[in-house]
């Protein structure tokens, strides 16, 4: 993030603190900032606190639709799954910010996926229950093949294994599967355990996706899904991951 973006996202932050009386909260007084957060690779977020009450405000980054970000997509899946309690309490919400309750808990990692008895008592429950959601006749399936060409598009040196990522996202695309509520970014790093359970932060790439693709994601063998399509789904997932970053290194000027 360079130095305009970050005074830009300051100029945000206290912009979104002095509209605090508009937040879906009824909190004491102004919320002051407590520090900068860190571990975010695009957007810029900010701890901030109004006496007991704690929030995160998210700067989005300028390049969501660069990107493939659809906030209003992600806005709408938030709200959908608020009574869930798996997902942060929205307590504000524009085009450019982000604002949510401060989640208190322990960020899993490798090493919390890799205890599968953990993972399959306490995240595939949750994640049934997510796709058990019925998506709405306004929303689209998730397209992975154009969401792949979008990138391509926009980069300026293209993968060898273009090619190959299009034919993986045809593949998927054409099958006869029934979209449910996919993450698409489901790393340990946006899992925390709270005393609730698991709470899924960072859904800004959310869609009404493949069903197996979040499993996926965790090195879960999906049930209910063939090797091959399981196969498919990582190759196409890797795939999109390597469009990500090269487009993203783009965008910094690594490249």
């Amino acid at each position: 993030m360079n130095s305009q973006s970050l005074s830009d996202g300051k100029s945000l932050l206290h912009q979104t603190l002095s509209e605090w009386r508009r937040w879906e909260i009824r909190l004491p007084g102004k919320p002051s900032l407590v520090k900068p957060m860190s571990g975010g690779m695009t957007n810029l977020s900010f701890l901030v606190e109004s006496g007991s009450r704690r929030a995160v405000v998210r700067v989005n980054t300028p390049h969501s639709k660069a990107l493939g970000i659809d906030r209003q997509r992600e806005e709408a899946l938030l709200r959908l799954l608020q009574p869930t309690g798996c997902v942060p309490k929205l307590l504000y919400v524009t085009g450019e910010v982000l604002v949510t309750e401060f989640v208190d808990g322990r960020l899993w990692d490798a090493r919390t996926v890799d205890n599968d008895h953990r993972l399959n008592r306490q995240l595939v429950p949750l994640l049934e229950k997510i796709r058990a959601f019925p998506k709405p006749a306004t929303a689209s399936r998730f397209s992975y093949l154009n969401h792949c060409r979008h990138y391509l598009a926009q980069l300026t040196v293209c993968p060898s294994v273009a090619d190959a990522i299009e034919e993986h996202a045809a593949a998927i695309d054409a099958g006869s599967w029934q979209p449910v509520i996919c993450h698409h970014d489901l790393i340990p790093e946006n899992i925390i355990d709270t005393d609730r359970g698991p709470v899924i932060l960072d859904w800004e790439y959310a869609a009404w996706g493949h069903p197996a693709m979040d499993l996926i994601r965790l090195g879960v063998a999906a049930s209910h899904h063939g090797a091959e399509d399981c196969l498919k789904l990582r190759d196409l997932q890797r795939g999109m991951d390597a469009l990500w970053l090269a487009l993203t290194d783009q965008l910094a000027g690594v490249v």
